[in-house]
């Protein structure tokens, strides 16, 4: 199967702005209109996603189109990205716990 870079961008995007905002994919579906499992599909990269659908979805999460295309991590070697992918799909208290332990690392390294 074909990966488009955009596609996982945007997948991406739309679980960690999800997470990052407490909602269910089944919250954040009923609060931009759409069915109840189309959240769901979209993070699993099942189904493509409509511009239109796009902005109900960046609507529901109460952000712009500039905070929604953030393309920092995609500047990223891919061994960064890979870790960022793996952190977005742990449970929100896990990727706390692992951004306290990068912090920490980070900051014992740079003194």
């Amino acid at each position: 199967m074909k990966q488009y870079p955009l596609q996982e961008h945007i997948t991406n995007r739309i679980r960690y702005l999800r997470q990052e905002k407490k909602l269910s994919q089944e919250q954040l579906s009923e609060k931009a209109e759409l069915g109840t499992n189309y959240i769901h599909n979209v993070e699993k990269k099942s189904s493509n996603i409509k511009v239109e659908t796009l902005e109900k979805i960046m609507e529901a999460l109460s952000v712009t189109p500039d905070q929604f295309f953030n393309f920092q991590i995609s500047e990223a070697s891919p061994e960064a990205r890979e870790v960022f992918e793996a952190i977005t799909q742990l449970p929100q208290e896990k990727q706390t716990k692992v951004l306290q332990a990068i912090r920490l690392l980070l900051e014992t390294i740079n003194d």
